[in-house]
């Protein structure tokens, strides 16, 4: 089992680590740090010792000057697309860069001949909504946990924690960086074999975030806008026996206090049922190569485990992933190569990174004994994963590709790919490659949207 080394950097990480935990609001004299040595939502605004990771400038907002972009389920352009790689990183020479590699990088690399990492020029330059930065500075002063750690309190939506006391503050920014009311779109999924051989699925998709509905004003918080975070409604398109299966999902603020609200129409039986079993480690995606709560990063309740906060180190990790869904780059079957993904449109940058990880709580189930996180300081996005099984070994090493998404400002994370090492297979959604790209733009869907007679009304049409 592979050993990785996570120190944690002094000065900020460590300031945040002192902070205590049954308190993470901060006083309004540590608050406007925000936009002055600190990113509006809490990273370190300053380079790197050796200047690898640039100062964050937050120049651009949108679409930077020069570049083309037609709108709402276009291609992005890529600001960076004229760069060529600073170096690449292979299983012959991987040990030279260990000390910036993840355990599970690592892995990859041990596991897969072919497996390579293309590094480029790290960078950045956007910046975040006008109202994501009030709302994280809002909450920074105001926002705690609540009920443990399954909720908060006094949240008025966007980022939660931008001074995060510890590792459930952590996750918790991960499910609160959103800057989109709603988003629309379809995206096709891989389980790709190590024979070679593919399954396929394909997901018209659909999300709300109540807390970010432009009606709400700052600050509105959870006694207006309610207990429930996201609403999800996915019909299937593929594969022909799944085809017109439609699931609505509410997610609640605190799940401790709430369950998760998720129905399923079969279109076998005409039937709107309730769907207890979509959370936990219930397998999903094409081959069952993931868990429910696998899906961008970590989603769903807190309650099977311990966490704690490893520290920050600055690691290689996905990022600026223009290339992986513009036809231009090439046709699907060059990007969904044996083992792992094509590593020509994968790039990855120097970023510093949060690590937390997870161990199974006592008396607790789950198919992962043991989880970990990387999540980067200026988007909190899980940009990596790595789940363990019952001996602790290192079983699913998870990417998560990301861009800037110049409508609605944000790094928005998109096509994810979880790697099965003991048997070679790997599992990649949200891939829009043959599809237009996902609409951030759409009106807000209110929550008849998401609800058992909404699905039997989607299923007559």
């Amino acid at each position: 089992m592979h050993k990785s080394r996570l120190p944690i950097i002094s000065g900020l990480a460590s300031i945040l680590l002192t902070i205590s935990l049954a308190n993470a609001k901060v006083s309004e004299e540590e608050a406007a740090r925000l936009g002055v040595d600190l990113t509006p939502l809490g990273g370190e605004l300053a380079a790197n010792k050796d200047g690898s990771i640039p100062k964050w400038s937050g120049k651009w907002k949108g679409v930077p000057p020069g570049l083309v972009y037609d709108g709402p389920g276009s291609k992005p352009p890529d600001p960076y697309g004229d760069e060529q790689p600073l170096f690449s990183i292979t299983p012959e020479n991987y040990n030279q860069y260990k000390d910036r590699l993840s355990e599970g990088q690592v892995a990859m690399f041990d596991r897969y001949p072919t497996f390579k990492m293309e590094v480029y020029p790290s960078h950045r330059d956007f910046s975040y909504p006008d109202k994501a930065i009030i709302k994280a500075r809002w909450n920074a002063t105001h926002t705690e946990l609540s009920n443990g750690v399954e909720s908060v309190q006094n949240y008025t939506g966007g980022l939660a924690f931008p001074f995060p006391a510890g590792p459930e503050e952590v996750m918790w920014n991960t499910r609160t960086n959103t800057c989109h009311a709603s988003v629309s779109g379809k995206y096709d999924g891989y389980g790709v074999f190590s024979n070679g051989e593919r399954a396929h699925d394909a997901v018209d998709f659909k999300q709300s975030f109540p807390f970010n509905n432009p009606d709400n004003p700052v600050p509105t918080t959870e006694d207006a806008v309610g207990d429930r975070v996201v609403y999800t409604l996915t019909t299937r398109l593929a594969p022909p026996r799944k085809k017109g299966q439609i699931t609505a999902v509410q997610d609640p603020l605190d799940y401790k206090a709430n369950n998760r609200n998720a129905w399923q129409y079969d279109p076998g039986t005409r039937r709107v049922r309730k769907a207890p079993a979509i959370g936990y480690d219930n397998p999903d995606g094409p081959g069952g190569l993931q868990t429910i709560d696998d899906h961008k990063g970590f989603n769903g309740a807190f309650d099977r485990f311990t966490y704690k906060l490893l520290g920050k180190k600055e690691t290689y990790i996905p990022y600026h992933n223009y290339k992986f869904n513009n036809p231009a780059y090439g046709n699907l079957d060059d990007h969904l190569t044996k083992f792992h993904l094509n590593p020509k449109y994968v790039r990855f940058e120097l970023h510093r990174v949060w690590i937390v990880e997870a161990n199974l709580a006592p008396g607790k189930r789950h198919a992962y004994k043991k989880r970990r996180w990387y999540i980067d300081e200026d988007s909190w996005n899980p940009v990596m994963s790595e789940n363990f099984d019952s001996r602790e070994n290192l079983w699913r090493v998870g990417f998560f590709l990301s861009d800037y998404q110049y409508d609605v400002q944000c790094y928005i994370k998109h096509t994810q790919v979880f790697h099965d090492l003991p048997s070679g297979h790997y599992v990649s959604n949200f891939i829009t490659l043959e599809r237009k790209e996902f609409d951030y733009t759409v009106p807000f869907m209110k929550q008849d949207k998401y609800t058992p007679a909404y699905l039997r009304k989607a299923a007559k049409r």
